[in-house]
């Protein structure tokens, strides 16, 4: 009984070194492990389910778009486990009539989950779809721009006067938009 054990054990080790040694014609390629990219749009026109490649809101807005848009300051990144934002500032002679435009990238959550107590307007911009609110607590204005059935981004002009930055908010997501899957 002990030869058998002794003899298959053999077997089994020169076999796996056997396979070791063998060689494969042909050009050694790499393979990626990525999952392929698709398009932000399913054929449809609707917002697709796969997540784009990864959306940096800093990058949203460039330099003449900053100058544009009044924006004064640089702007300051944050992230965090579901979202991404970057935040710029529009100083104005009066501190009151001063506000913030931020840009969010949700990973998952779609135009769908955003929250608010107060209308939302469906919007077009460019080729996304999405939807314009004022944000809960006299908290600005949002533009939400769908990206994939579960993701999208917000654009807001956040300042004392919500209703009136929607303006503000919608000249932020048209430029915005341009740089979006």
């Amino acid at each position: 009984m002990r030869r058998t054990w002794v003899l298959g054990g053999a077997v089994g080790g020169v076999l796996i070194l056997a396979g070791c040694t063998s060689q494969t014609p042909g050009i050694a390629t790499e393979v990626s492990l990525a999952p392929p990219t698709t398009s932000s749009r399913a054929e449809s026109g609707g917002p697709s389910t796969a997540q784009p490649v990864s959306i940096k809101p800093c990058s949203l807005l460039s330099a003449a778009d900053v100058a544009e848009l009044g924006i004064t300051t640089a702007g300051k990144p944050n992230e965090t486990k579901g979202s991404a934002t970057c935040l710029w500032r529009v100083e104005k002679p009066l501190a009151a009539e001063s506000y913030d435009v931020g840009v969010t990238y949700y990973k998952q959550r779609g135009v769908d989950d955003l929250v608010t107590e107060h209308t939302r307007e469906p919007v077009q911009v460019g080729k996304h779809k999405g939807v314009k609110a004022l944000g809960d607590t006299d908290s600005g204005c949002i533009i939400a721009l769908g990206i994939t059935a579960t993701s999208r981004v917000d654009v807001r002009a956040i300042g004392g006067d919500s209703a009136g930055l929607c303006g503000a908010a919608m000249a932020a997501a048209e430029r915005v938009e341009t740089r979006l899957p």
